[in-house]
């Protein structure tokens, strides 16, 4: 195979980036808003400062400032959540440019890698931080091979410290890995110095990064959603252990809801196992490489050690096992896949991202067909129900916060006892029983004096003073589906003793 020159990936990768844009617009003018991209605009939108976006991001369980901070732009242009999308796709599409035009692979699989499920549908689709670590590292892998590495690397090592925890374990491997590159190749002569001047440049640019980076993820005081985890838990370990068969074949349940499923869901301990000998399959492509191997094994280390202390995590967590993988390639020059197409190593890999592709063609007609969250259409229900003339109770705040950002108003939460549009994730925000809600809504309605409007992500018990008034179904976010209820206040005295709520409640 004939080496590609500059000039022929520089028109390939436009070539990819001018498909993906075309593909990946519609999708994402069509995807339905869920509570975490509802959560991240509406802090964006509500602030007016960039010590307001600070504050706001800070109390939403450990999330980077860099994408919010870009998303507070672009809203300055057009105060739309469609700003925040829009960015969202530029964004992803310069990540799918970036791995065509630089990633030391062959055309097909550079091709197939950018139209895989992760970058095509999980990270370009969905609009969170994701997308933006993703360019990060692929912005890093390159700088990596380029003759005068330090500045650039260092600033997208800082860089990517400020967008996810997982983006940070990343950027760690990613570092120890061209320092042991560097290190390997000590004895050539092209490699051998450095500026020091672009050294100390880097090294500033990375810790400084990594710093900030330190500082956004911790939540604030008060904020975080779990608990670390200090003693031995095998059930969370096995957990864990699922995750390499999840980034690597992402094969959901063909049925709806299918986002955030596997083919072996049902059985955990097969899935640890399938897990286990999936990590063996990922060794055994990257044996070649020293590099590609140690960079591999660090990031896993690091994944499994965050995944099993605090949150085993979701697919979009899993899935940076997947860009570890492809990073690990990179850094090792392409592992020797191109040097014989034909071997079992370059047959499974390509077999993986054929897998990839089917699995975001799926995902992605999936999302066209069903809506991803109905906090819109509930939000229209409501309106033309006139239900938005009476206060709403949402439960719990994260589904309820979707219905807040298309309602343009906050909703009563019964666990803090406030009006709010977004959680903060702290312990008040937490799930209620049917009987605290109803309680906590019997107490809105004395309060107001008036009917309240309860929007719930359950269905409630028939009870006396409640009358239905519609509901939602079919999100492929099945927890985003709403059920409303019109409680009436001229009910509350006759049902008081049937709702058995504690003295001082009617």
């Amino acid at each position: 195979m004939s080496e590609e020159s500059a000039a022929e990936r520089l028109r390939f990768a436009g070539l990819v980036t001018a498909v993906f844009v075309l593909l990946t617009l519609p999708r994402l003018l069509l995807h339905e808003l869920w509570r975490d991209e509802a959560w991240q605009w509406l802090v964006v939108f509500e602030s007016h400062s960039f010590s307001d976006l600070f504050l706001g991001m800070s109390r939403g369980g450990g999330s980077g400032y860099l994408f919010p901070i870009l998303s507070f732009l672009a809203r300055q242009v057009w105060p739309s959540p469609r700003s925040m999308q829009l960015l969202h796709g530029a964004v992803a599409a310069a990540a799918a440019f970036a791995f065509a035009r630089w990633a030391p692979l062959g055309r097909r699989e550079r091709a197939l890698f950018v139209f895989g499920y992760f970058p095509f549908y999980e990270y370009a689709v969905i609009s969170r931080s994701y997308a933006a670590g993703a360019l990060l590292v692929w912005l890093a892998c390159a700088a990596t091979r380029s003759r005068r590495p330090a500045l650039a690397l260092g600033a997208a090592l800082g860089l990517l410290c400020q967008t996810t925890v997982y983006h940070y374990i990343l950027g760690i491997a990613l570092a120890c890995g061209w320092l042991l590159d560097r290190w390997l190749r000590r004895h050539e002569t092209a490699r051998r110095t450095l500026p020091w001047t672009e050294v100390a440049g880097g090294l500033v640019l990375a810790v400084a990064g990594a710093v900030a980076g330190l500082v956004q993820l911790i939540p604030a005081p008060g904020t975080a959603m779990l608990p670390w985890r200090s003693v031995w838990d095998p059930a969370t370990a096995l957990k864990v252990l699922t995750t390499p068969w999840a980034a690597f074949f992402p094969v959901p349940r063909p049925e709806l809801p299918f986002w955030n499923t596997n083919v072996l869901g049902a059985w955990p301990a097969g899935q640890a196992v399938a897990g286990l000998l999936t990590l063996a399959l990922a060794a055994a492509l990257l044996w070649r490489s020293k590099v590609a191997l140690a960079t591999f094994s660090l990031g896993v280390a690091g994944l499994f050690a965050f995944g099993y202390a605090y949150f085993p995590g979701v697919l979009r967590h899993h899935g940076q096992l997947w860009l570890l993988f492809a990073a690990a390639l990179w850094l090792g020059g392409g592992a020797g896949f191109q040097d014989d197409r034909r071997s079992w190593r370059a047959r499974v890999f390509l077999a993986l991202l054929i897998v990839h592709c089917g699995v975001g063609a799926f995902a992605s007609w999936m999302d066209l067909r069903h809506p991803f969250s109905n906090g819109a259409a509930a939000a229209e229900l409501i309106r033309g129900n006139g239900l938005d003339r009476y206060p709403l109770l949402g439960h719990r705040e994260p589904p309820a916060a979707t219905v807040a950002l298309f309602l343009g108003r906050p909703l009563y939460s019964p666990s803090r006892k406030i009006f709010v549009t977004h959680p903060d994730w702290g312990p008040k925000q937490r799930e209620l029983s049917p009987q605290e809600v109803r309680c906590a809504a019997r107490e809105l309605a004395a309060r107001e004096a008036r009917d309240i409007v309860l929007v719930m992500n359950w269905e409630l018990p028939p009870w006396g003073e409640l009358d239905a008034a519609g509901s939602t179904r079919g999100a492929i976010v099945s927890t985003e589906d709403y059920h409303l209820y019109r409680l009436r206040h001229g009910r509350l005295d006759e049902t008081a003793q049937a709702a058995q709520c504690a003295s001082g409640i009617p």
